[in-house]
Order: structure tokens, then C-alpha cells, then sequence
């Protein structure tokens, strides 16, 4: 990410509420070699030693292999490089309302900071050239300026680049920006080191153009990094070990990964990886001939294996009477795939039509965060988060649907459960008989010789609330107790009834119609027939 015409890098800082003589910047700490300062409106240069005063709008110079280290008055400090040149505009001025004002300009050179986190809406600010700002809260790092080139790195906190008031570029811990018109944000191992800034104001002076400085930038990193590895395998002793991983490490999909150089003459020597109450590596340490050799283990930290809640990983070696360890601090990142291989699950536990409500069951969620949705004949209708085991409750719609329940974690495990589930609250209902619940017939008798047969039309209606057949369970027509109409489920279709009857003269005549919702409830009619 590129930012163009930056100049201007200022740290804004918390403050405290203490009040101080306001000429006075702070104190010598370190004087080594060519330390100098200058007056305002003084054009000589005097020598500084330790324990001087340095006061606002002091001059402050380095010369060659030089190093100037002033401590503030809140108990920041500045450490200024060789060949750098500063003026403390201002240190800690009261802006009237308990906070302060700091700002420091460096007119090039590198200048190392440790900055104490302190009071909201105070300010300390770095100014080199141009129109933008660097803000950081609570930190420490460094910020540089040669030749129109310039650098800030952080070993920690937070750095808020901007334009004028508007802000462009922010960088955190372990990142590094470095450019000239434009600027470049990395993340590198060696941020906010002494020893990269060092390098970088080598680079910065070197003339170069982007392209290349910026390669340089990176190499140099590297650099400081083998220099510190050598100078751990150079100082270790006959029995001991030494870990390259970083005292705190993010694990996603690639693992865990640890290395380090070991050195023993004890045949029964041992250097294990462990996490938790578990050895989770062998031996590491399988040569035992008082040389330094290096080691490597990579340590798959997942939900199957049950690693994903383990906050730390620890080394342990045993050689002879020695016995050391050291740990490394983890933040096991849930979020992604190579750590959480788990797919949650969910199942349809039970469901009351009458009620109309249903039951899902969610595992698999322990210590993990999710989205629970749920949708009816393939529409979403809601959404609720889940961070752990349980159960959820949900209510039904009105009639017959498919529902899905679909449980999606935060690596994008998905588990789901699908079924049709009916809805049927009990409503009250009745079944309207045509022509009523008794209807008399004059009918002439045939003619002689002739069958004496009656036929009738039976018609009744069944109002239900919803007005829908599928709502009903069973239609039961009876004449006389003989049942002559029955249907069930899907072969009922309609509300609206035809039933052709043959009735007897002079005999009894009687239908006896029940209904019987999906609810439960039931509904009965009377028909009866006198036929003359």
C-alpha cells in the first residue's frame, strides 16, 4: 500500500496530568562520543554530558558512532543516532485543559522513541518535512529522515499516518513504512529494532531509488535477524538451547512452527515440544556431540486434536543436571480452516404441530462462534448468533413447509438439518349441511313393475379458519352407521362436498358427517332424510 507526498511524521501520545516548568525538555541520559547543543539564537555549538539539562528549542547534534539519549520529564525518552540533528520545539507544554503538547523536529537522522502510554488527547509529535502526521499512542520504535527519505517502525502500539486531518495510512506492531514521495507499509520481523534502524539510515542515504531501497529495506531485515540468531548459537553454553520463534505467534492453517538450535554431549538428553499437560513432539535433541545443531518442529494445532485452546507451547530440555524451558505465547486464531476442521452439527430434535413450535439441536460449538439461519421453502426469514452447544427454539409457520436449519462457524463450517413440518393450531371449525339438518321429500312412487329407488345429492360444506384442505386430517361420512365416504390426508381436496345417496321410502335416512383437523379438533353434522 502506497501513500504519496508524505513529509511531516508526528507521534501523538497519552499524557499525564502533571505539570512541569515548561523551558525544560528533559535530561541527559547517555552522551557518547560527539553529543552537541545549540541554543536559540546562539550560532556556537557546545559539548553535552549526562545528567544535563536540555531545554525548548534546544539544537541537539550527533556525530560520527554518536549517541545522545534524553529522558523526558513523564518518563519517555528519546534516543537520538549518529549524524542526526534535532530541535525540541516543544516538550510537554500544557494545552489549558490537564493535557499536553510535545513536539520534536528532526531535521535528519534517526531518532529511536519509548513512550510511556499516557493521558488521552495529548499529542507528541515527530515533524521532518511535508504535510503528514504520524500518531501513535503508547509506543515504542523509531522515526527518520535523510535526503527526503524517511521511515517509521514500530516494536509495538499503534501509528496513524495522516494528511493534514485526514487520515491515509496506520500501521501497528511489527510494521515498518518507508519512502520517499510516496510510502510503503511492511510487515518485518526487525521493526522498531535499533539495529534495523540503523540500517535503514544507510539505506536512507544511500542515493538509490525506490525500487532498490525498499529491497534493501527487506534484506536488511533479514540481516538483523541472522545476527541475532548467530549471536544466540554463539553464546550458548555446552548444555542448552536457544528458540528463534517469536515469544508470541498467531497460529492459522500452517501450524505451529518452532526452531531453534540445540547443543548436549549427554547421550539421554531430550528437547520436547508441549502443549498443555501433552508432549506433542520426539525428541528433538538426537545428537549428542557437544556441537550446536539446529532443530525444527511444526506443531498442527486444531479442533481435532484439541490444541485450538491452548494459550501457550513450552520447550523443555534435559541435559545431564541442566534442565530449561522456555514458552512461546499462542493466539490460536478459531477463524481459520487448518485450525478449525470441525463442521458443527444440528439436528431437528422434535417438533409439536399443535403448538407450532420446533426444537434444534446445535453441537460442536464449543469455544466457537457462529451463525445459525433458518429459511422455509428455501427463503432465509432469520439469523442468530451461537457461541456455544445448546439448543434453540423456533416457531413454525401456519400450514405445511420445509424448513432449514443451517449452522455456519467462523471458518466456514457448515452443518445443516432439513424437514417438512406442519403447522396446525386448534381453531374452531363447523360443517354447514345443504337444505339443512333434516329435509323432507315427496317423491311419487314408480311406476308398477319398477325398482322403487331414490337417489339424492348429500352437500355440505367444511369452513375452516384457514380455508385450505390440507389442514384436515380425516372426512368421515356415514348412512345409517355404514361408512360410504372416507378419506385421509392428500385425498382430501376440497372443502366443498357432492355425495349422490340412494334413500329409502319410509325407512330411516340418516348421514352422520365428522371432520377431523390435523389439530386435532373435530367437527360433526346430521343429515337426515323423510322420504313420502
Amino acid at each position: 500500500m502506497q501513500y504519496s507526498h508524505i513529509r511531516l511524521i508526528s507521534l501523538i501520545l497519552l499524557l499525564p496530568s502533571l505539570i512541569f516548568s515548561a523551558p525544560v525538555a528533559g535530561k541527559v541520559g547517555l552522551a557518547l562520543n560527539e553529543c552537541e547543543r545549540q541554543k536559540k539564537k546562539d550560532s556556537k555549538w557546545s559539548p553535552l554530558g549526562v545528567g544535563a539539562h536540555v531545554y525548548q528549542t534546544d539544537r541537539l547534534r550527533t556525530g560520527r558512532e554518536s549517541e545522545l539519549v534524553i529522558r523526558l520529564l513523564d518518563g519517555s525518552a528519546i534516543r537520538m543516532a549518529e549524524f542526526t540533528y534535532v530541535e525540541m520545539s516543544q516538550i510537554l507544554v500544557p494545552k489549558g485543559d490537564g493535557t499536553f503538547d510535545t513536539r520534536i523536529k528532526v531535521d535528519s537522522g534517526v531518532v529511536n522513541f519509548a513512550v510511556k502510554k499516557q493521558k488521552k488527547n495529548s499529542t507528541f509529535k515527530f515533524k521532518t518535512s511535508g504535510t503528514h502526521t504520524a500518531s501513535i499512542r503508547g509506543t515504542e520504535g523509531f522515526v527518520g529522515s535523510y535526503n527526503n527519505v524517511f521511515a517509521a517502525s514500530l516494536v509495538n502500539g499503534k501509528l496513524e499516518v495522516e494528511d493534514g486531518d485526514t487520515p491515509v495510512l496506520a500501521i501497528g506492531a511489527g510494521e515498518t513504512i518507508f519512502g520517499t514521495d510516496s510510502l510503503v507499509s511492511m510487515k518485518l520481523a526487525s521493526s522498531g529494532d535499533p539495529k534495523f534502524a540503523k540500517r535503514l539510515s544507510m539505506i536512507m542515504q544511500s542515493g538509490k531509488d525506490m525500487g532498490e531501497m525498499l529491497k534493501d529495506v527487506k534484506a536488511a531485515d533479514e540481516a538483523v535477524q541472522q545476527e541475532k540468531k548467530k549471536a544466540a548459537v554463539d553464546n550458548l553454553p555446552e548444555n542448552g538451547f536457544t528458540l528463534n520463534t517469536d515469544n508470541a505467534v498467531e497460529v492459522c492453517n500452517e501450524g505451529l512452527a518452532l526452531d531453534g538450535v540445540y547443543r548436549t554431549s549427554d547421550p539421554n538428553a531430550k528437547l520436547v515440544v508441549k502443549m498443555g499437560k501433552h508432549e506433542v513432539s520426539e525428541n528433538l535433541a538426537t545428537i549428542a556431540d557437544g556441537q550446536s545443531h539446529p532443530f525444527a518442529y511444526n506443531v498442527a494445532v486444531s479442533d481435532e486434536n484439541g490444541l485450538w485452546k491452548e494459550t501457550e507451547a513450552e520447550l523443555v530440555f534435559v541435559s545431564g543436571k541442566v534442565k530449561d524451558s522456555k514458552k512461546v505465547s499462542l493466539k490460536v486464531n478459531p477463524a481459520c480452516r487448518g485450525v478449525n476442521r470441525i463442521a458443527p452439527q444440528v439436528r431437528i430434535a422434535s417438533y409439536d404441530s399443535t403448538s407450532c413450535k420446533v426444537q434444534v439441536v446445535m453441537n460442536g460449538m464449543q469455544d466457537d462462534v457462529g451463525i445459525l439461519a433458518q429459511s422455509i421453502d428455501g427463503t432465509s426469514v432469520s439469523e442468530e448468533a451461537i457461541s456455544k452447544n445448546g439448543l434453540s427454539r423456533f416457531k413454525l409457520s401456519s400450514g405445511i413447509h420445509e424448513y432449514e436449519y443451517v449452522l455456519k462457524d467462523q471458518a466456514g463450517n457448515v452443518g445443516s438439518a432439513k424437514k417438512k413440518m406442519g403447522c396446525y393450531p386448534v381453531r374452531r371449525f363447523n360443517v354447514e349441511v345443504f337444505g339443512g339438518p333434516r329435509e323432507e321429500l315427496i317423491v311419487p312412487p314408480p311406476p308398477y313393475g319398477l325398482a322403487d329407488r331414490i337417489s339424492k345429492m348429500l352437500e355440505f360444506r367444511i369452513r375452516t379458519p384457514e380455508n385450505d384442505p390440507q389442514f384436515l386430517y380425516k372426512v368421515t361420512v356415514k348412512q345409517n352407521g355404514k361408512v360410504i365416504l372416507q378419506e385421509t390426508l392428500t385425498q382430501i381436496q376440497t372443502l366443498d362436498y357432492q355425495i349422490p345417496v340412494e334413500l329409502a321410502r319410509g325407512a330411516r335416512n340418516k348421514f352422520d358427517i365428522e371432520v377431523i383437523h390435523k389439530s386435532g379438533f373435530r367437527s360433526v353434522a346430521v343429515k337426515k332424510f323423510e322420504v313420502r
